[in-house]
């Protein structure tokens, strides 16, 4: 299993801000270098395109906070909550309150989509991370997803990458909503916004064509129906190659 129920950027933006709530300085030096990189790039470069030019440091740094996060003894909704305290002076004023009201949006749904995978792993949470202890997955293991002959098994590479978008997406935020980036008013509406409300109509159609998701019948929003009319234009794109892989399958061969 390769995340959780929240995205992990909420995490990197509040310890950006709060400099000595690590005591791991390498990962506190990881998670700076990774805001450097983040604040320099979107001076000059579409939301899109710095996501992307950080997927794999992303993952190798959700990888690292995981195993943190696993052995310390305060939980992820702790260190979000504080953060979240950080924010609330800040998103009464315009933009910065429709941009609160797209993340909120955004993470309810991602958490929506990954309940369910969390509770069917056969795996608990600590049994997961000692894996990866072990094992000690990269990036660059998943990059062999692009080539197989499954569409299943090449969309979920692009649903992990989806995820780390997701993350870059919600770090930005966080950083302006706390007030540690200057970013254009401008931008947050509509670039900011848009991306993250694409990239989880991503994450969510790549879910329902993996089979790690299906919504609920009675869901009719418009964002789920945007994953809905996604994922279908995915399936008839791919409907020569496509064969179902079950959910089990496809997390075995990620674990494997």
């Amino acid at each position: 299993m390769l995340t959780i129920n929240e995205p992990i950027g909420r995490f990197i933006a509040l310890a950006n801000l709060e400099k000595n709530m690590l005591p791991s300085k390498s990962i506190e030096q990881d998670i700076s270098n990774l805001i450097d990189l983040i604040c320099l790039r979107i001076k000059h470069e579409p939301i899109e395109t710095v996501a992307n030019s950080l997927l794999e440091s992303m993952f190798n740094l959700r990888m690292e906070i995981m195993a943190w996060l696993a052995n310390n003894d305060k939980p992820l909704d702790w260190y979000l909550s504080v953060l979240d305290q950080h924010i609330v002076a800040n998103i009464q004023l315009s933009p910065f309150s429709i941009l609160a009201e797209t993340v909120s949006l955004v993470l309810l749904k991602y958490k929506e989509i990954l309940l369910p995978v969390l509770e069917t792993q056969p795996q608990s949470f600590d049994e997961i991370i000692n894996s990866m202890y072990v094992n000690k997955p990269r990036y660059d293991t998943f990059r062999i997803f692009d080539i197989h002959p499954s569409p299943q098994i090449k969309y979920f590479k692009k649903w992990l990458d989806a995820t780390l978008q997701l993350e870059a997406g919600i770090i930005l935020a966080d950083l302006i909503l706390t007030n540690q980036i200057q970013f254009p008013k401008k931008r947050i509406i509509p670039e900011l916004t848009e991306f993250l409300l694409n990239t989880i109509i991503k994450f969510g159609a790549y879910s329902i064509f993996t089979q790690v998701w299906n919504p609920g019948v009675d869901d009719t929003s418009n964002l789920t129906n945007s994953m809905k009319i996604l994922s279908a234009t995915i399936e008839l794109d791919n409907r020569q190659f496509y064969h179902k892989t079950t959910k089990s399958e496809l997390f075995n061969m990620v674990n494997d």
